[in-house]
């Protein structure tokens, strides 16, 4: 009677481990293991894509190491035993001396067994899966994406081109007017494919044919060749706001002045333009001319400009064409442009890194803690929000950064960012200043920008970001330096973005999760 009841109770706690392990091993396998390895693989990946930032600016080479595939093939088993003890004895009993039962006593015990044995795969990337990664050029199709994925345009445009104009010294007074235009929320983007560079029809094909009289005569069809990818980033002026206040007007003044020095930093380059009432922009006096524009970048800087901010807007184009390819000498002549070279060069995943890296114009910078804390304590590098670059002063540069052999122009520029108030995008003083001084200015506004704060020390940091031990030194990003952490995640997006789809073929084993 005894043993039946033992063995009924050995029969369900069985049951209960059988029925646990076919209905709870799956979900109790993904809750445990899922967030796991997703938290380690990205940090992996980050401290990678530091490891890689750290070799380049050490001219060592790149190593990028994927982990391409994670097979967890886990198990559950449990067991259930039971037994008699002193047979033979008369059950119900109690022993007067021990205060115990004394007859037969039975007994059921249990175990559970889980493991975990993960299959993970490494794909070192190397050979000409390696080279088409790293030197393949952003696309400016890409560009957009990220563009409209809310990435912000300063270091969007600075990290990933190499020029942005025909004059290498107009890139950063370029970018600058760039940068305050989409901070007024003025501009927008759009990858297209331009007219000036697109093929002419090719002959399509040749057949022949005899008419009536007899003569032969041979036609030839000719189609338009493909269109191919996008090869020009377009910026667009957008509208004033119909019903604007009038605590707006001075802002889209402003707009429209920047409007017009960036048309005059692309003349000569742009498609042809003919405005809706030549008669009138010709009676107010404006036209893309050069030096008119010039006459009409200082009149309405002037906090005095008598115009009608929408009569200028109708006589310039709203638009700004950067090709990357160059237009064909016959099309340059015939659209008069004065130059037919590409505006628009992007850079590939390694000329991002070597860029952002190398003196003297580095955009990532590493620096002791001492010095860091300097840079986070200016009061114009406080506003982490709205912020998407640190501005350095010249005491806090590394040695060799950007030579600087106008030490009046340095004064210049550091004064003014200095003063109150100063939005960092475009060096514009109110004082009156040559064209000269405008470019040189806002170029070496330019160099003063970094967009990574990596720190160097002795010492493992002990809230970081990310951090890699390399040569006996400690580099991090710090915990709360947000800047550097949006823009390091930026440069990690263009690693992976560029990245070649691996070609071997996926593991696959086979995997019993549970007991059924």
């Amino acid at each position: 009677m005894f043993r039946t009841r033992l063995s009924r109770l050995v029969g369900i706690a069985s049951s209960v481990l059988f029925l646990a392990s076919c209905q709870s091993v799956g979900p109790i396998a993904i809750d445990a293991g899922r967030d796991r390895y997703n938290s380690i693989i990205q940090s992996t990946s980050k401290e990678q894509t530091l490891s890689n930032i750290i070799r380049v600016f050490n001219h060592e080479p790149t190593s990028f190491m994927d982990v391409s595939e994670v097979d967890a093939t886990t198990s559950f088993s449990g067991n259930v035993s039971g037994g008699l003890s002193n047979i033979g004895a008369i059950a119900g009993i109690k022993s007067t001396s021990a205060g115990t039962i004394a007859g037969r006593v039975g007994s059921v015990t249990g175990g559970v067994t889980y493991s975990e044995a993960p299959i993970i795969r490494y794909t070192p990337l190397l050979g000409q899966s390696l080279v088409a990664q790293l030197i393949t050029p952003v696309t400016v199709d890409t560009f957009e994406y990220l563009y409209d994925s809310s990435w912000s345009v300063t270091p969007l445009l600075d990290l990933s081109t190499t020029y942005l104009t025909p004059d290498l010294n107009e890139f950063y007074p370029a970018l600058n007017i760039v940068s305050e235009l989409f901070d007024h929320e003025a501009a927008a983007f759009a990858a297209t494919k331009s007219e000036l560079t697109r093929p002419q029809a090719q002959p399509g094909g040749a057949r022949t044919s005899r008419s009536p009289s007899g003569p032969l005569t041979l036609e030839v069809a000719s189609k338009p060749a493909s269109p191919g990818p996008d090869d020009a980033l377009d910026i667009y002026l957008q509208p004033f706001h119909a019903h604007q206040p009038r605590s707006e007007i001075a802002e889209g003044q402003r707009v429209l002045q920047l409007w017009v020095r960036l048309l005059w930093l692309y003349s000569g380059s742009q498609p042809k333009f003919t405005p809706q009432d030549p008669a009138r922009c010709a009676q107010i006096g404006l036209s893309t001319d050069p030096s008119v524009l010039r006459t009409w970048d200082t009149k309405l800087g002037s906090d005095h400009a008598n115009v009608d901010l929408n009569e200028i807007r109708r006589c310039l184009p709203n638009l700004i064409e950067l090709r990357t390819l160059p237009v064909p000498p016959e099309r340059a002549r015939s659209a008069n442009l004065s130059t037919g070279s590409p505006l628009l060069k992007t850079s590939s995943t390694l000329g991002i890194l070597k860029a952002a890296t190398e003196r003297p114009h580095p955009k990532i910078a590493f620096i002791s803690r001492e010095v860091y804390d300097t840079i986070r304590s200016y009061s114009w590098n406080r506003d982490v929000d709205s912020l998407s670059f640190y501005t350095l002063l010249p005491e806090t540069e590394n040695p060799g950064d950007e030579p600087r052999p106008d030490a009046s122009l340095d004064r210049e520029v550091t004064t003014w960012i200095k003063q109150p108030g100063v939005n960092l995008f475009v060096y514009d003083p109110r004082k009156p200043i040559s064209e000269d001084d405008y470019i040189r200015g806002n170029r070496r506004l330019g160099f003063m920008r970094r967009y990574i704060l990596i720190v160097v020390g002795d010492q493992a940091p002990a809230n970081a970001y990310v951090s890699h031990f390399s040569d006996g030194k400690w580099y991090y990003i710090a915990g709360d330096d947000e800047i550097s952490q949006k823009n390091f995640d930026l440069v990690s997006l263009f690693l992976t973005m560029m990245a070649i789809p691996s070609a071997v073929p996926p593991i696959a084993p086979t995997i019993a999760v549970g007991g059924t």
